[in-house]
């Protein structure tokens, strides 16, 4: 009788021992740090390297009475289109040399979108940021004049918080979109 227990014991043992060495071979440990592995290595792919191109743009700011649109130039980099475009707005929310001061230093910007020459910005306009109508008025004239500067930009929407709204802060009527005059 002894025989059968001790076969028993045998099998439960080769079991626990094929049970193991199957579960031991999904935790082998990653070799690719280095070390010696039969696997070939491939170098990992290089990453294109995008060229900036560098410009000098205007960008409009009030004075200190908020009576009047300066005009002062600003450089910035970009890649594309839309980085222009985003590198622009980030410009004419840094106040100016020579106390010129921005009238979008409060108003985020949540996207912007670039298709044929159509400029959309998302933006989100923060209490701080409520201006009474003569300087709505230089706020939209700011951005207008900032954005159609560029050959390739042939209108501008401004939506707020995503949405087409009427006036940017309640005084001055928005177009949707704001064409460029030749």
């Amino acid at each position: 009788m002894k025989q059968p227990a001790a076969s028993r014991i045998l099998l439960v043992l080769i079991a626990a021992a094929a049970i193991l060495t199957m579960s031991a071979c999904g935790s082998r440990p990653d070799n690719t740090q280095g070390g010696s592995s039969d696997q070939v290595q491939t170098p990992p792919e290089p990453v294109p390297v995008v060229e900036k191109k560098s410009e000098t743009i205007k960008v409009y700011y009030t004075d200190e009475q908020m009576t009047e649109l300066q005009e002062q130039q600003a450089d910035i980099q970009y890649a594309d289109t839309k980085e222009k475009i985003e590198n622009a707005y980030k410009a004419l929310q840094q106040d100016g040399k020579d106390g010129g001061l921005s009238l979008w230093k409060h108003i985020d910007l949540l996207s912007a979108k670039v298709e044929n020459g159509a400029v959309t910005l998302d933006i989100h306009i923060n209490d701080e940021a409520r201006l009474g109508g003569p300087g709505e008025q230089m706020a939209v004239d700011a951005v207008q004049k900032t954005m159609f500067q560029f050959e390739d930009v042939t209108s501008l929407d401004i939506l707020v918080d995503g949405e087409k709204e009427e006036s940017l802060m309640g005084h001055v009527e928005l177009d949707h979109p704001i064409m460029k005059q030749q």
